[in-house]
């Protein structure tokens, strides 16, 4: 850090610091949005969301600390760390696991306050914070005594325009390989036609037809270590792909007592059942690893479906409607073993699924190569935010 770089807390260049509601409200069909640490992300707030709340009580929840453009939001549980400028006047509320700042505009602009948080410098004193091993949680005390460097505002203004304008080549790519993931579900509907009205007369089962059993990891917290099997959890499953970053380790003689009850293998399929739920991912490696309570292993019946084909179903809309259906509870949602096997779905010919299998990949290899050079330019926004922060841009 440069010694031309004043130092400030989180605490005195904020008007406010605050959180989310602490008890889940009460939801409605539609109205305004009620958002989750899944809609902080990439430095962006998202507004796709399933629940929604009645402006009575938004206006209940946001009555001690209303939202205002320039305000930031800050994920401080599990996928902590993520941060978000408000950008629009549009209404919503957020649960408790997402911090609320209010920056002192006189002191700091928030778009370079974003671009702080996001940093390798807040991220390293934020680390060293946070408290929990199944959850961890920067509480809002500990997130009031981070500090960032506070150069004079009009300098602020010049890093931040630098860095916004650098972030979104990289949000460009992000779009480019979200359209890629939109060809996929394309590819599904056009050769199978839409579940919900089957305009190919296609034959119909449920999850449970087409798998030998759908387990789950353990109910317990296992003791972690600083390295050997990785041990994933929801946030390591997505559409399509297990994420191996930020990975939590156990022995290999805990992993042997987890195996017992649930051990995955190539050409199974993980599906999230707890938190986030009705996200499939096909097991597409040979490497060892154990799975958490929240994800569920779905063990195909692979001479009628193909684990790829079973994956693109579940994670089509028609399916992840019905498993939100079946996921019960609020501040803990669940999609039971017993009940997701209840979900309706296609059952066509192998041959099909496999034709359909084959463009998929296709089209993931197309991916990957975006994704590669998504890397690169991710890479190169690091080192930018470093010199940034370093007084050296």
């Amino acid at each position: 850090m440069s010694n031309r770089r004043q130092l400030a807390r989180l605490g005195d260049i904020c008007s406010r610091i605050t959180d989310g509601t602490h008890q889940p409200p009460a939801f409605v069909h539609s109205g305004i949005p009620f958002l989750f640490i899944s809609n902080i992300v990439d430095g962006r707030i998202t507004f796709d969301t399933q629940k929604f709340i009645t402006e009575e009580t938004h206006a209940e929840l946001t009555k001690r600390c209303p939202i205002a453009i320039g305000d930031i939001l800050y994920t401080t549980v599990g996928s902590y760390g993520n941060a978000a400028v408000v950008e629009d006047g549009r209404e919503f509320a957020f649960q408790r696991h997402i911090a609320h700042l209010k920056p002192d505009s006189r002191r700091v602009d928030s778009r370079y306050l974003r671009n702080c948080l996001a940093s390798s410098f807040v991220r390293k004193q934020v680390d060293k914070r946070v408290r929990g091993i199944a959850q961890k949680t920067l509480n809002l005390a500990d997130l009031r005594e981070v500090s960032i460097p506070l150069p004079p505002l009009d300098e602020q203004r010049r890093i931040a325009a630098i860095l916004d304008a650098a972030d979104s080549l990289r949000a460009k790519r992000h779009a480019a390989l979200a359209k890629l993931d939109q060809l996929a579900q394309s590819i599904f509907i056009e050769m199978f036609g839409d579940p919900a009205s089957n305009p190919k007369g296609l034959p119909m089962g449920r999850l449970g037809d087409a798998i030998l059993s759908a387990s789950d990891g353990p109910h317990v917290s296992p003791k972690y270590s600083d390295s050997g099997i990785p041990f994933l959890s929801t946030r390591h499953v997505r559409p399509g792909k297990i994420i191996w970053e930020d990975l939590k380790y156990i022995s290999a003689e805990e992993a042997a007592v987890q195996w017992k009850k649930c051990k995955p293998a190539f050409g199974d399929v993980l599906y999230t059942k707890g938190g986030t739920t009705g996200i499939a991912a096909a097991v597409d490696t040979e490497t060892e690893f154990a799975v958490w309570v929240h994800v569920a292993l779905l063990k195909p019946k692979h001479d009628l479906v193909d684990p790829i084909w079973l994956e693109a179903m579940l994670n089509s809309q028609f399916c992840y409607r019905q498993s939100q259906r079946f996921t019960h509870g609020i501040a803990n949602r669940d999609l039971g073993l017993k009940r997701m096997v209840n979900i309706e779905m296609f059952l066509p010919p192998i041959d099909l699924q496999q034709s359909f299998v084959r463009r998929a990949k296709h089209v993931g290899a197309l991916r990957s190569a975006n994704s590669e050079t998504g890397a690169k330019l991710d890479v190169l926004f690091a080192s930018l935010q470093h010199r940034a922060f370093r007084g050296e841009l």
